[in-house]
């Protein structure tokens, strides 16, 4: 019930703008994380490489999977608003409004089409790292 709420104020714009920047903070805190989950070989006693390698690559797992949701239905709702809108200017290609919502909906379909490839970016520069990283301590399951 929530993510459907979340969707219903993410979608326009910004504010999907905001939400998906919130999202890839675990992205930009990819250093730090394995900083932690793989300490020098002085700290290791201290901390479970492995515990910590599996936690992360589940939050990072988790994270794609609610991201990459929330961009599929944005970018579907889009799609079907578009088609909406291009039903109704069929009609009435002359009025400038309804030609000024196809324009700006042909827009966000576009970016909503960017943040695919920047989710795609993301998702292969954090995994290179962790793979980099946490090999050692922790081998991901294979995708199926």
């Amino acid at each position: 019930m929530i993510d459907i709420i979340l969707l219903m104020f993410t979608c326009g714009g910004r504010t999907l703008k905001d939400t998906l920047q919130a999202m890839r903070a675990i992205d930009d805190k990819i250093i730090y994380e394995l900083n932690i989950a793989t300490p020098t070989q002085s700290f290791r006693n201290e901390v479970d490489p492995r515990n910590h390698c599996k936690s992360l690559y589940d939050q990072l797992n988790n994270t794609y999977e609610h991201r990459g949701s929330l961009i599929a239905t944005c970018l579907s709702e889009s799609k079907m608003k578009l088609r909406d809108i291009q039903a109704e200017a069929s009609a009435k290609m002359d009025d400038p409004r309804i030609m000024r919502r196809l324009r700006t909906e042909q827009s966000k379909i576009r970016e909503l089409q960017n943040e695919v490839t920047i989710e795609e970016i993301i998702r292969e520069r954090s995994f290179k790292v962790f793979e980099e990283r946490c090999r050692q301590f922790y081998k991901p399951p294979k995708p199926e």
